[in-house]
């Protein structure tokens, strides 16, 4: 199994992003109409809100943010800013349609690759687990190298619940499709997607263990 990557430069992480967006992007190509509008794996949106959130989160500037949080807060009367998310991803599903979308993705990946904007590890998160939010309730299979689901494993793992951290501590997850593995103890063999889906709080199509309590659909706009 693969040892822990190294810690990557921004410019390496930039372009590993855009490969991640990419990925994505070369799936969402061949959606049809009906699967645009089929449930994501986030409670209460669909495949389209999911990547119109996907493209705001990671392709708009922070003080844009912070600012489109505030007013959809304001406008919603949100005391809690995480359900303006609900409210930006669905103005901005319902104000274009999928070309525009991909369009948009396809030219934020360009500016990550190019150096523009961020390219933090959480930005690298967001794009592979909302990627599989999007994609996995319709059995498509995301081609994300393997450094780039180990990495996104391990740092969903250090963010993972209680819960989750504590179970890590006693069993050890294997990626058989990617040769990776995080953890120690007795070993839970499954795929990279259902490991992460795990790890971030969602329902895979293959979970890692029958036995093992997975939680409800997530919040959205949280990866």
């Amino acid at each position: 199994m693969s040892k822990s990557p190294l810690p990557e430069r921004s410019a390496a992480r930039g372009a590993r992003i855009a490969d991640a967006i990419d990925v994505v992007c070369d799936e969402l190509d061949s959606l049809t109409a009906q699967q645009w509008a089929a449930p994501s794996l986030c409670d209460g949106w669909s495949v389209k809100d999911t990547i119109a959130h996907l493209a705001w989160r990671v392709g708009t500037p922070s003080v844009r943010l912070a600012v489109d949080v505030m007013q959809a807060s304001i406008a919603g009367h949100h005391l809690n800013p995480m359900e303006s998310f609900d409210d930006i991803a669905r103005g901005i599903a319902d104000s274009g349609g999928t070309d525009e979308l991909r369009r948009h993705l396809r030219a934020v990946a360009r500016d990550k690759a190019a150096g523009r904007g961020r390219r933090n590890p959480g930005e690298l998160i967001e794009v592979v687990v909302h990627g599989y939010d999007a994609l996995h309730p319709l059995e498509i299979r995301l081609g994300f190298s393997a450094e780039t689901t180990h990495r996104v494993a391990i740092l969903s793992a250090a963010l993972a619940s209680r819960s989750t951290r504590a179970l890590l501590r006693h069993r050890t997850f294997v990626a058989a499709d990617a040769g990776w593995q995080i953890g120690s103890g007795s070993e839970i063999v499954a795929d990279a997607a259902g490991i992460i889906l795990f790890l971030n709080g969602r329902k895979a199509m293959q979970p890692p263990s029958r036995s093992m309590i997975f939680a409800p659909a997530p919040t959205p706009g949280l990866a």
